[in-house]
């Protein structure tokens, strides 16, 4: 034994050790994010190789913190007749490059005097300036410059004076930050630089998130991470001291021993993995894991100008990491699944026993798995975070309980740290603070006895113990910030808060929202997320009536089972006052949502509500909750919906029957309430009722019959009613023997839809669509502009005519200056060439009129594996019996070939655009040898026309042979993981790669994508619509011609350009080093 004066000195020396490392930890800990970053710098410099091409380099951030042109005026002269584009932030023939960007150029007709040409400079819709040419020459005009910054844009020509005599300068300073979108320079202007052509653009590009961190900052990092770990092993000393025991177990004893609980429990979590739906954001994840690497950090891809999504967001670093192994859908969701399994294995080994001994029984336990179950399948099948939350959630409310049980302070510091990183994973982790708060009362009593009975003085043995906790709470910080300086991080939150529209972040009062989505009649308000959350809530509402009207849940522990109530209410509450509403937040609850039925079940057993009265008000209440959940469809999120069953439906009159049978319940209840416990005879229900739940769980055989009914459901969807085509469970099958590229491999593309018209019976193209019995159409009879809207299927209020009709560009207007093969000036969709593309259609802009079409004959080449499709482009609005296809048998000798019959098509909409009709080969007879388009209009609303081209038989590619792996993709945040194989265009030093395609969701999802990712949301729509036109390529989906699974677009150039060369650098700045502003469009401006 040491002496006491050497015990009492080694005593000081520990609680000395826990003080100064843990508020050393804290301090070091909040600096890091104002200590030095190295940055990258980056500017964008032109004219370069030499030559005046154009360039593309299109900011992330949409303008440039600065931007500097001098234009000498020499330049003027060396344009092509003398007008065009000098220099522009945009393409010239994109409409948005004067909305949004900068031109200066000159106006007027080519060849013209130079007195009726002029030179103007126009910013964001603005004219800076407007000088005649011709007072150029005459006052000697130098050059012409233009600068602009967050305070001011300002053009000024020198040698021209204004009124003031000083040069003549145009500019706008009136508060709102004219800075130009940029996406590159280009100009009309060609061949190499001269001195007459000059031209000087520098513009700084936005690279605030682009850093490392500097020699200073990973010291402060180290030092801040090792007094933080040592500061815990020196609380683990001064838990040791306090009580004297070396060592407690962690894991009970035979963890490791599985019962049949656990082979089903787990079991179905492996099917579901394979089988199950995805959840809604897995695509928007995995873009942005796959393209963290190129960027430098994990940018929000598809909006808010890149911004980093630290401080959340540390867990989408494994899809990162496993994303560079594969992007197949079974790989980089196996996190979701790990933790599901650990989550269960925690619920079973640490959770259910700490709420004593009655939870341990069957009915408990299983009620437990059914619940976990219907959670994880509903919400957490995915790469959101909810599983690492929901498992976070989990250990922490088991560190506080261990920390309470065992009188030792390091547990709860291990539950602030495990709470640290789950609020980090996801706003939706500050539910764990309600497991936190529970435990601060006993844990706060053992730290003040400890300060008022140790060794050392009270305020010495005070921050002693409570320090560590403190520092473990932020032990996240220094690695989380590792780069984001703490400048970058309040702009961007500042900037995160007022962009976009209502959906980005509602106010804790607009709760609500949530659980109203939850009876929606959509994916949100599907049958297994109803269930999921109203079970949770009607099992808080019993176990928290049963602890209150009896003080505990018999046969369980008071502590344990008052704490898990109050953790699972105070998450809810917590959950208001994250900053969106979505209802797979829910999902963060599904281990607290096992443990807290496994209370339930006790408390609702006989053994604990002996009223039989009360059973059977407990049954009705489950009876009532599933039939809310069965009034609801058997829907899922976008591709996880095709070919379900009940998908778009209620799943047959389940919803009735619960209903009914809650009424009875109550019935029985009723006649109890009045004769128990006097003898008198029962009738037959009312002892079914009773005896029935008097044997099982209500909750436990609800929830597992919802499980089975969605692996059901979903296994059927797998093998039998997708079998020919895409479903979810497929792809992730077929990723398991290497066909990694899921839904890529079944949709079938028309590379050349021009290439597969078929040509009429002798060869005249120009009149193959006016055949005998023609009348009323006429090749310009389509509407100037048409506005296409979603089908009559969505109930989605948030799509906006704004984005439907820009998503189509080129469906949805437009007239040309030239003649088609038959006169028509309509420009024509998916890329069909007017030169050998004939239309005609019914509308007319004065009087409508009856109109029919009745095409020539058609020869049909045989039959090939890639030409299964007979294909048409039509637009306006008809039925099936308005527009078909009349087919022949009879040898194709004459003009004058018999009917065998006739047969539709497949139109998936959207009225009244151009789309393409689809008809299998297969649905027509064999023998077939030619066939006519047959179409009628007799409504003569003006609403009411059709127009058509030629049918088509054309050679099919699959998305997969046509993009490939190579090409940069915009893929919609909707499809990421539908569309593994395709590669996200990417960025780097504040400048996005090109992409050549761009793959959107369906027609009732696309104006929603379209809106979050364009100019309002900062997204790269934003700037692929002011850089590229959209060209449709004709796509089905293989086996399943009737679904709508989206579109393929080329992204072609509205000028040609090469990719700009940067000019890169760096500096170190400090972390409060405020970079320009960040600019937010608040306006389509």
């Amino acid at each position: 034994m040491p002496e006491p004066s050497t015990a009492l000195r080694a005593a000081r020396r520990t609680a000395w050790t826990a003080a100064v490392t843990g508020v050393l930890g804290v301090l070091f800990a909040v600096l890091t994010p104002f200590m030095p970053v190295n940055q990258s710098t980056a500017a964008l410099d032109w004219p370069q190789r030499g030559s005046l091409e154009s360039v593309t380099a299109p900011l992330v951030s949409y303008v440039p913190d600065r931007i500097d042109i001098a234009v000498p005026c020499t330049a003027v002269d060396r344009l092509p007749g003398g007008v065009g584009t000098l220099v522009a932030t945009g393409p010239s023939d994109s409409p948005d490059t004067i909305r949004r960007g900068m031109s200066i150029g000159v106006l007027g007709t080519a060849g013209a005097p130079p007195e009726q040409r002029r030179l103007e400079v126009i910013v964001r819709n603005t004219p800076l300036l407007s000088v005649p040419v011709s007072e150029l020459a005459r006052t000697g005009c130098g050059q012409i410059t233009f600068t602009g910054d967050t305070k001011r844009v300002q053009a000024t020509v020198s040698g021209l004076t204004g009124p003031d005599g000083a040069p003549l300068t145009g500019g706008k300073d009136n508060g709102f930050d004219y800075r130009p979108q940029t996406v590159g320079v280009f100009t009309q202007l060609t061949g190499p630089v001269t001195a007459d052509t000059a031209i000087e653009f520098h513009a700084a590009i936005d690279t605030r998130y682009t850093t490392t961190p500097s020699v200073l900052r990973w010291f402060v990092i180290v030092l801040a991470v090792l007094m933080i770990l040592a500061s815990l092993v020196t609380l683990h000393r001064l838990d040791v001291a306090a009580d004297g025991r070396r060592h407690r177990r962690v894991l009970p004893e035979g963890w490791w021993r599985p019962s049949k609980l656990d082979s089903t429990v787990l079991s179905i979590l492996v099917a579901w993995h394979f089988i199950g739906a995805n959840t809604s954001d897995d695509g928007y994840i995995l873009t942005m894991a796959r393209a963290a690497s190129e960027a430098g950090y994990t940018a929000n891809y598809y909006r808010w100008y890149g911004a980093p999504e630290t401080p959340f967001g540390w867990y989408y670093q494994a899809f990162a990491w496993l994303g560079q192994i594969s992007s197949a859908s079974p790989w980089v969701r196996l996190p979701a699944l790990m933790c599901g399994i650990a989550t269960w294995l925690i619920i079973s080994r640490e959770v259910v026993p700490r709420l004593g001994r009655a939870a341990r029984s069957s009915l408990a336990l299983w009620a437990a798995g059914g619940v976990f179950l219907i959670f994880w399948m509903a919400f957490n099948n995915g790469l959101r975070p909810e599983p690492v939350i929901a498992l976070g959630a989990l250990l922490t409310w088991c560190s506080v309980e261990r920390a309470i049980a065992t009188g030792r302070i390091l547990p709860f510091a291990a539950a602030a740290i495990i709470a640290g990183w789950t609020v980090a994973a996801g706003p939706t982790g500050i539910m764990t603070v309600a497991a936190l708060l529970a435990g601060v009362r006993p844990v706060g009593r053992r730290i003040l006895r400890r300060a008022r009975t140790g060794t050392v003085s009270f305020r010495l043995g005070l921050v002693a113990n409570a320090a560590p906790v403190f520092a473990g709470g932020v032990l996240l910080v220094p690695i989380i910030f590792s780069k984001l300086t703490a400048s970058a991080f309040l702009a961007k939150t500042l900037m995160q808060s007022s962009v976009g529209t209502v959906v980005d972040t509602k106010k804790w009062y607009n709760e609500i929202d949530r659980y109203s989505a939850l009876f929606t009649f959509t994916a949100d308000g599907g049958v297994a997320r109803r269930f999921a959350v109203l079970i949770t809530l009607l099992c808080l509402l019993l176990a928290g009536a049963v602890l209150l009207r009896k003080g505990r849940v018999p046969g369980t522990s008071l502590g344990p089972g008052r704490r898990v109530v109050a953790v699972t209410f105070g998450g809810l509450l917590l959950l208001m006052f994250t900053p969106t509403k979505w209802t797979h937040q829910f999902g963060a609850f599904a281990g607290l949502a096992g443990a807290l039925a496994a209370l339930t079940a006790v408390a609702i057993a006989p053994v604990a509500m002996r009223s039989a009265r009360n059973r059977a008000l407990t049954a009705a209440s489950v009876f009532f909750v599933l039939g809310l959940s069965f009034s609801g469809p058997n829907g899922w999120w976008y591709a996880s919906n095709y070919g379900v069953p009940w998908g778009e439906s209620t799943v047959l009159a389940l919803g009735t029957v619960f209903f009914v049978a809650a009424a009875l319940s109550v019935c029985a209840a009723g006649w109890l309430h009045f004769h128990e416990p006097q003898p008198a005879p029962v009738p037959v229900f009312v002892t079914r009722i009773v005896a029935f739940f008097g044997r099982q769980s209500p909750i436990a055989w609800a929830s597992g019959f919802v499980v089975l009914m969605c692996v059901g459901t979903l296994t059927a969807t797998t093998v039998l009613t997708q079998y020919s085509s895409y479903s979810v469970g497929k792809g992730n099958l077929r990723a398991l023997v290497g066909k990694e590229c899921n839904m890529a491999d079944f949709v079938l593309t028309e590379p050349d839809a021009t290439g597969g018209l078929l040509t009429p019976l002798g060869g005249d193209v120009r009149n193959g669509l006016a055949g005998p019995g023609t009348v009323g159409v006429s090749p310009d009879g389509v509407p100037p502009i048409i506005n296409a809207t979603t089908s009559s299927a969505t109930d989605d209020s948030s799509t906006s005519l704004d984005a439907m009709v820009r998503l189509p560009q080129e469906t949805t207007s437009g007239r040309t200056d030239s003649a088609g093969i038959n006169g028509s000036h309509m420009k024509l969709p998916y890329g069909l060439d007017p030169a050998r593309t004939p239309v005609l259609g019914s509308y007319s802009a004065e009087q409508q009129n009856r109109a029919k079409v009745v095409t020539q004959w058609y020869p049909l080449p045989a039959p090939s594996a890639d030409r299964s499709l007979l294909t048409l482009s039509a637009a306006g609005r008809f039925t099936d019996d308005e527009l078909y296809l009349e087919y022949t048998t009879a040898p194709v000798t004459g003009p004058d070939l018999p009917v065998a019959g006739k047969k539709g098509f497949i139109d998936i909409g959207p009225k009244p655009a151009w789309r393409n009709l689809r008809l299998p080969r297969t649905d027509l007879p064999d023998g077939v040898t030619a066939v006519r388009v047959v179409a009628i209009d007799d409504d003569l609303a003006i609403d009411h026309w059709l127009a058509i081209t030629p049918p088509r038989m054309p050679a099919l590619q699959t998305a997969q042979q046509l993009i490939g792996s190579t090409d940069p993709v915009l893929v919609d945040w909707t499809s990421g993981l539908t569309f593994t194989c395709q590669r996200p265009f990417l960025h780097r030093d504040g400048v996005a790669e090109v992409p050549l395609w761009r793959i959107t969701p369906d027609q009732n999802l696309a104006p929603v994508t379209t809106e979050w990712e364009g100019t309002l949301g900062g997204g790269p729509v934003g700037w692929t619509q002011m850089l590229l036109r959209q060209e449709k390529v004709p796509a089905y989906l293989k086996g399943d011609l009737g679904q709508d699974f989206g579109e393929v677009m080329r992204l072609v150039p509205y000028s040609p350009a090469r990719p700009a060369d940067l000019t890169l650098g760096s500096r170190t700045v400090w972390g409060t080093h405020v970079e320009a502003p960040i600019r937010k469009d608040k306006s389509d401006s």
